[in-house]
Order: C-alpha cells, then sequence, then structure tokens
C-alpha cells in the first residue's frame, strides 16, 4: 500500500434480533485519492464487495444494508483491502423479544463546580459559567452544561439522573438575578451569555419535573464526607452542609430530592444514620473501591444492595467502575467519525454487560470528561452518538433508560451489606492529603480553625458569628482546592482567615 489508508466500519446498533437486517456504513479517508475495492467479511466469508472512490484527505462512506446470523451469539464483521484487515465492528444477535428480561441503564452525571467566589462575592474562577456559556464544545454546543441540556430536549426518551451540586446551582441562581461580578469586569443578567446560563437551568428544572431527569443533592460544597467524618472528627460540619445542599435544592430546582451524590465517593458508614436522618434513600458508590470489599451479600454491581447500619439504612448503587472509567478517561477523538465509532463500541459494551439483565449503573463527572478531553467538541460527537445508540436499544425493547428515583420505586434491593468501607472512588484520600507536601499543614490548620468554631459554640452558643464562621470553613474545606493537580492554598487560606474572623467580629 503506498499511500495512508483509514477504515471504519459501523453498523447501526449493537444488537440484533435473529436475521434481522442491519445497516453497514464503511468509511474510509486517505491521503491521496484513488479508487478502493473492499471487502465486508463476516462468519460466513465475503458479504459484500464495495468501491469507494476516494479524494485526499477526505472521508467517504458507503452504505448497504446486510442480513445478521439467525444463531443467537456474538459476531463481527470486517473490512478488508487486498487481503489485509483494516476494521471490525462486534455485534450481539440475541432474541430479546421472545424471552423478555428487565434491563435498566443508569446513567448518572456529577456536574459540580467549587463555591468559586470570594467573601465580597466576586467571582475568582468563572467556571460555573465559562462551562455553560463558552465555546468549548464548538461548532457542535456551547458548553458542557449547556450542551447535556440540549441533549435532553432533543431526546425526550432518553432518562437520566444528575448531581446538579448546590453550589453550581447557587452561582448559576446569583448569575441570574445579580449577573456575574469578577475582578476586571462584569456580566449583566441581561446578556446573551447569563441567557444561555438561564435556558440551561430551565431545562433542567423541566426535565426533572416530567421525570426524565432525577436530580440528587449533595453537600452544599464539594467536600469530602467520609475523610472528614471519620479521619477529622467532622460530622456536624457534614450533617449542616447536606441540610443546606438540599435546602438550594428545593428552592433553585423546585423538587423533593430523595437521593444524594456523595462527592468524590467519600464514604463512611456513618453517612447511612445522616442520610437517613434527613430523609434520603439512595446513592451511588463505586464497585471495585467500595462494592468489592464490603461485607455482607456481595454479588456482581447489577442491582441495588440495601446498606443497614446501627441506626437507618440506605439504597446503594455501585456504579460498573470499568465503564464508567471508560467514558470519563478513554474521550480523546482525532475525528468525528473516531467519536463515533467509539460511541457504538461503548453502547455495544453496554448491551453484553446486560445481556444477562440487571441495572447497569454509569456514574462520572458530567462537565469533566468532556472539558479534559484533548479535542472537547468531539466529546460532544461522542455523547449524541452514544444516546441515539442507547436510544435504537430501547426502541427495539432490549434496555430501559431510567432514573435512579424510578428505580428505587420499582426493584427492591435483595441483597444487604453489614458494611462499606472508609474510601472514596481512588479507593483511597491521598489526593486530597498525602499527594502534596503542604496537605498536612493545611489539614492541621483547618482542624485548629474547626476546634475554635467548636470552642466559640460551647461557651457562647450557635449564633450569627458562628453560622458565618461555618459558612467560611465550608468553603474552605471543598475538595476540588485540596485536588492535588489543582492544590488552592491560596483560597483555602482565605476562606480559613474568614472563618476566624467571623467568630471575632462584633
Amino acid at each position: 500500500m503506498a499511500f495512508q489508508l483509514e477504515v471504519a466500519v459501523l453498523v447501526d446498533k449493537p444488537v440484533y434480533e435473529p436475521g434481522e437486517p442491519a445497516q453497514l456504513l464503511v468509511a474510509a479517508r486517505s491521503d491521496a485519492s484513488t479508487e478502493l475495492s473492499l471487502e465486508v467479511t463476516s462468519y460466513k466469508g465475503v458479504v459484500a464487495e464495495l468501491s469507494i472512490a476516494l479524494r485526499e484527505g477526505e472521508v467517504a462512506t458507503k452504505a448497504l444494508e446486510v442480513e445478521v446470523p439467525r444463531i443467537p451469539g456474538n459476531y463481527e464483521f470486517s473490512v478488508r483491502y487486498e487481503g489485509k484487515l483494516l476494521d471490525s465492528v462486534q455485534f450481539i444477535v440475541a432474541p430479546f423479544c421472545e424471552v423478555p428480561v428487565d434491563r435498566y441503564l443508569a446513567f448518572v452525571y456529577h456536574h459540580h463546580q467549587a463555591p468559586n467566589y470570594l467573601p465580597d462575592g466576586t467571582y475568582y474562577y468563572l467556571w460555573a459559567f465559562l462551562h455553560t456559556w463558552s465555546d468549548e464544545l464548538a461548532p457542535y454546543g456551547k458548553g458542557a452544561y449547556h450542551y447535556h441540556a440540549l441533549i435532553l430536549e432533543k431526546h425526550r426518551d432518553y432518562k437520566c439522573t444528575y448531581n446538579l451540586s448546590p453550589s453550581l446551582i447557587a452561582q448559576w441562581d446569583s448569575a441570574i438575578r445579580y449577573g456575574v461580578r469578577y475582578k476586571g469586569g462584569f456580566v449583566p443578567p441581561s446578556s446573551s451569555e447569563v441567557e444561555l446560563v438561564k435556558e440551561a437551568l430551565s431545562i433542567y428544572t423541566n426535565a426533572a419535573r416530567r421525570g426524565q431527569i432525577d436530580v440528587l443533592t449533595s453537600m452544599y460544597a464539594h467536600s469530602i464526607a467520609g475523610y472528614l467524618i471519620d479521619y477529622m472528627g467532622m460530622e456536624d460540619v457534614v450533617r449542616e452542609e447536606l441540610e443546606y445542599g438540599a435546602e438550594v435544592t428545593r428552592k433553585i430546582l423546585g423538587v423533593e430530592p430523595l437521593g444524594v451524590w456523595t462527592p468524590e465517593m467519600a464514604f463512611t458508614m456513618k453517612l447511612v444514620e445522616i442520610y437517613a436522618d434527613l430523609g434520603f434513600k439512595y446513592t451511588v458508590l463505586d464497585a471495585k473501591c467500595h462494592l468489592k470489599n464490603s461485607k455482607g451479600e456481595v454479588g456482581d454491581e447489577l442491582e441495588p444492595y440495601l446498606v443497614r447500619g446501627s441506626k437507618g439504612e440506605l439504597v446503594v448503587f455501585f456504579r460498573n467502575t470499568e465503564l464508567s472509567n471508560y467514558m470519563s478517561f478513554k474521550n480523546s477523538f482525532e475525528t468525528p467519525f473516531m467519536a463515533w465509532k467509539k460511541a457504538y463500541e461503548f453502547t455495544y459494551l453496554i448491551a453484553r454487560r446486560l445481556v444477562q439483565g440487571g441495572v447497569l449503573t454509569i456514574a462520572l463527572d458530567g462537565e469533566n470528561w468532556m472539558i479534559f478531553s484533548k479535542n472537547p467538541p468531539l466529546t460532544a460527537v461522542f455523547y449524541e452518538k452514544l444516546v441515539e445508540y442507547v436510544e435504537k436499544l430501547q426502541r427495539s425493547n432490549y434496555l430501559k433508560t431510567a432514573t435512579l428515583r424510578e428505580l428505587v420505586s420499582k426493584l427492591h434491593a435483595r441483597r444487604v451489606l453489614t458494611w462499606v468501607p472508609t474510601t472514596s472512588w481512588l479507593c483511597r484520600f491521598s489526593k486530597w492529603n498525602g499527594e502534596k507536601a503542604e496537605h498536612a499543614e493545611y489539614w492541621a490548620r483547618a482542624r485548629r480553625v474547626y476546634e475554635k468554631i467548636k470552642a466559640y459554640e460551647a461557651s457562647r452558643g450557635m449564633d450569627e458569628r458562628s453560622k458565618r464562621a461555618r459558612w467560611a470553613f465550608w468553603h474552605a474545606i471543598d475538595s476540588d482546592y485540596w485536588w492535588a493537580e489543582f492544590w488552592e492554598p491560596t483560597l483555602i487560606s482565605l476562606w480559613l482567615e474568614q472563618a476566624e474572623k467571623a467568630l471575632e467580629q462584633k
């Protein structure tokens, strides 16, 4: 082959009934203009011969209808050029209409931003807004938060769950009411930028009201609850932040949250009682870091579990670690067609995991998998194609997308866990305490400030001063500021100082 050639092959969905026709698509690109003669092969040998005329650097496509095998199993179509394998696509043949099996797919997206404003209300970082109104996904969309909302509007049969973190939606609500003031500028509430924030918030709110999405609440700031409780003795901080976060969710979105997101999946069994006391029924943890090391009736992650503590109980959905990480981290695509191809492959993996039925939970950050890609706009292509493939499987009655709220009402947890380890989605806490040399010093400082607040309240009770101090303290311990790669000692110090000042003010 004297020229560089790229070829990809796709089918229109990952699962077929025996003998059902499939729509097959072949795409090719070359660094030279040429005429290709390609062979499409299956387990029966050559299925079709294709001729594709290529122009230098351009993608050419060819579509054809092929029949899938009549015997259930896993199969593939391959494309060859002069006998050399160029690409293949896997698919499943299953008589799923004859033998109905309950298969549920639960996507859970964690939209979060730290409270990135200063004590005077000016913004230190604009991420809550830039990931909404910017052109980071152009030409396919605006910011990641806005794009997620547009997908919900466009694909009304697609159901999923969102944690719209209270500190994120509080910043959106503030922008809509008062605009965004930052060092060197001001974006008024009447601006086209803020209008995009308003539009995104409205879409999420309406989607929640019609039951297309479930909204999980969480602590107001993005703090590692399990670590704060078990290692820092700050159970009261976690409880009050959860109460406040739930009130923000109710006020801004107009929904009563039944589920709760555990930031960084930083769990401890002591959260079971706190969640139960506050009326929360379910959360999401990690299969590898949590379920695998739990005690009780441990099975696989394809079902909800009842976690029973000394006081209270909680339904837990354990996310499939590998598939969640696939979407989180394997998202740097070179071309739109590659993004499309990967969306198909991901949907195929989903379908294969659900062959025997169950609940497959895929949970990840809603924005970071897009914005941290080497090519963010192509994650928009990937996401819409993924939703389209999932919708096809849903229309075929192979699976159903569902919110966690729906699943809790439909399914009863059959297995009981008596203990789930204190850890995070990373199976450790060193990312927030250990990887930076200064971590220990700042956690010691945070503990001293916390002890000052407790000492003040022991002598004077909880008053306006201590409430202001606690508010500032929440901001200082937001986990995003402690994450090793985004270490923010300036903001931590600022808010710890603010907490101390609050106790001294008259």
